[in-house]
């Protein structure tokens, strides 16, 4: 038997939880704007803004009428946590392969290759449990603040490199 150690990081941040957070994204980014789907990168940038608690309470504390704009200026009071969200980006990258393949495996999302985008398929996903409703939330209220601007703009506001 081969045993693998895994990280704390790793036990709290798995790929199915991941996948359910990236699916809650997908969803509320469709919800948007009907018949449009997330371009694929924008799926790396969900899990390192909403799996860091201080990240977390601000998009939480954010209305989804105020959108991308009003969420990047909160964190202009905290311009270093803003800068960091490109290095937690970066850092998570395998997290969240790994959250999209789990995603793709169970169902819960399709990739349009041709087109480089995510899908979250209709599925009856479970409601979430009360430790997890605050991420998947967040992960929607992302879809409906990025559906509502250019990828680019998205990028640029979260001072993300694609």
């Amino acid at each position: 038997m081969i045993t693998k150690n895994i990280s704390s990081v790793e036990a709290v941040q798995n790929s199915a939880m991941g996948a359910v957070v990236l699916w809650s994204f997908g969803h509320g980014y469709q919800q948007e704007v009907l018949g449009q789907l997330p371009l694929l990168h924008l799926g790396f940038l969900v899990l390192p803004i909403v799996l860091h608690r201080p990240t977390l309470d601000l998009v939480s504390g954010t209305n989804v009428s105020s959108g991308l704009g009003k969420f990047v200026e909160k964190f202009e009071r905290h311009r270093e946590g803003l800068m960091a969200v490109h290095t937690r980006t970066l850092a998570m990258r395998r997290l969240s392969l790994q959250a999209m393949s789990m995603g793709v495996t169970t169902g819960l999302l399709s990739i349009v290759y041709d087109e480089a985008r995510l899908r979250a398929n209709e599925a009856r996903v479970r409601r979430p449990t009360e430790r997890i409703k605050p991420y998947t939330a967040a992960a929607e209220k992302l879809g409906r603040w990025m559906a509502r601007v250019p990828p680019a703009t998205t990028f640029s506001l979260l001072r993300v490199s694609p």
